[in-house]
């Protein structure tokens, strides 16, 4: 499979499975893993990492939003 081959089914895979972060960042993960010689095991927990992060995040948002603090404008 060549490399434009590869980025094409990772794109399509993490539409498919709602997986915003990675399919963003996965080109810089990838290329950080290649300078820093990970296994694919350390390629892939880069990756799920990032995926747990962002989406932590954006629930810590979501949740503070719906909460409805008063917030003052700056």
């Amino acid at each position: 499979m060549t490399d434009q081959a590869a980025d094409a089914a990772i794109d399509q895979a993490c539409r498919g499975l709602r997986l915003p972060s990675i399919r963003s960042q996965v080109s810089q993960i990838a290329d950080a893993a290649e300078r820093e010689q990970l296994t694919y095991r350390g390629f892939l927990a880069e990756l799920l990492m990032v995926e747990c992060d962002d989406r932590d995040r954006r629930r810590s948002e979501r949740r503070i939003k719906g909460a409805g603090f008063p917030h003052e404008e700056i």
